[in-house]
């Protein structure tokens, strides 16, 4: 996919962390975790990335050249690489203004060729793909459940991971690690799947990374501190390394924000330290704190003039990735709070050339008006209130180009 050339436009860092980062009270010595989620599934293998995922799913499903996978209109390009890797068609099916699946658009789209089908729960909200699920089974089509937005929860009918043949996430979104992506199934074997293990020049970088990252939004108290006045080595260990070794010390492309499907990464295993902190990491506070501040974020911004939430209410065991907000004037508001350093991505937002306006309306639609704002665990209330400051200012400024009295990015990010 050629991406436009705002993808690569220059804004602020966010003044706050999109994704969780590692914190003193990320962790537990033995978590009692009850949260429904994707590693109560019996079969697992724990890989770099959820493009990574993907890629091993449909490998494993026996996909290749001439087959077809049907994938949802709206969607980012780690869902369509990994089918391109397997040479195999992308054919794209509706889906409604609420994100969920037109099953019949997908019966009419449907051939003799289709092999594989890959659906989502966007934005941690599950669907019912119970009737999926049945014409899946008769029509012998593999079911791929994206479970990328939606680590934990249930619904009526089943839990996360429940649904699908195979079913894949992205740990790096909802964890505080640089690596990480599952392949799991509730009724197929993994065990034949080869997996590599990280070199240590590689599990070094990403711990340095991790804490790094930590570091940089003050997470480590004291700690963190003391650790920070080490960091100034790492520059210089690299260099080291590979100048004088053959030591790989470079991580996962997708832990960078990189769109595309880098496949040196796709049969190599979490590294330890992401591993270790995955297994570690206290399920019942993420769930906990997701949701509350899902609906602080909610109460604050859901009513203001020119947008809605895009979901109605949230449901009780909804962990939901994100809080998104529907926006009546996006290009109004998007530069702005970039420019403000307000962590702010659209999901979507450069969709397959093939998903056009005219045939796809939604998916265009969605991935134009929803902005998507952090809810994650590791959120302070500070920057809760600073961030919802300036989207609250954002939205009733005047019109566009003229002062909207914002504070700008802070010289140190908000704590």
């Amino acid at each position: 996919m050629n991406l436009p050339s705002e993808v690569t436009e220059a804004f602020p860092a966010p003044a706050i962390p999109l994704s969780p980062v590692l914190s003193n009270r990320s962790l537990k010595t033995k978590p009692k975790n009850s949260t429904p989620s994707l590693l109560d599934l019996p079969n697992q293998l724990f890989v770099t990335s959820g493009r990574a995922a993907i890629s091993l799913a449909l490998e494993h499903a026996g996909v290749t050249s001439g087959d077809e996978v049907l994938v949802p209109a709206f969607h980012c390009e780690s869902m369509i690489s990994p089918v391109h890797w397997r040479k195999a068609d992308p054919v794209f099916y509706q889906i409604h203004s609420d994100t969920t699946i037109d099953l019949d658009d997908i019966k009419k789209r449907y051939t003799q060729r289709c092999k594989a089908i890959i659906a989502t729960h966007y934005f941690g909200f599950m669907q019912n793909f119970q009737p999926l699920r049945q014409w899946c089974d008769e029509k012998g089509i593999i079911f791929i459940e994206d479970c990328a937005h939606a680590f934990f929860g249930k619904n009526d009918v089943a839990s996360v991971g429940g649904f699908g043949d195979y079913a894949i996430a992205s740990s790096m979104k909802f964890f505080p690690i640089y690596d990480g992506g599952i392949l799991a199934s509730r009724s197929r074997s993994l065990d034949t799947i080869p997996l590599k293990k990280t070199s240590w020049g590689t599990e070094a970088k990403v711990s340095l990374n991790t804490l790094e990252r930590s570091i940089s939004y003050k997470r480590l108290g004291m700690l963190g501190w003391l650790l920070g006045k080490g960091m100034a080595a790492k520059n210089i260990l690299w260099q080291y390394l590979k100048s004088t070794t053959k030591i790989e010390t470079k991580g996962p492309s997708s832990s960078e924000g990189a769109y595309g499907l880098d496949e040196q990464w796709i049969h190599i295993a979490t590294t330890r330290i992401s591993h270790k902190l995955l297994r570690h990491s206290d399920n019942e506070r993420i769930a906990h704190y997701r949701r509350r501040n899902y609906q602080i974020l909610d109460a604050a911004l859901g009513k203001l003039p020119g947008v809605r939430p895009l979901f109605p209410s949230l449901p009780e065991h909804c962990i939901p990735l994100v809080y998104p907000l529907y926006i009546d004037q996006p290009e109004r508001h998007f530069r702005t709070l970039k420019e403000l350093g307000v962590p702010i991505w659209r999901f979507g937002e450069f969709l397959d050339p093939l998903v056009t306006e005219r045939e796809f309306h939604h998916s265009q639609e969605l991935s134009k008006h929803v902005f998507q704002f952090p809810c994650h665990q590791e959120l302070s209330n500070r920057e809760l209130d600073w961030m919802i400051q300036h989207i609250q200012a954002s939205l009733t400024y005047a019109p566009q180009g003229e002062p909207h009295g914002l504070e700008p990015v802070p010289r140190q990010r908000v704590c």
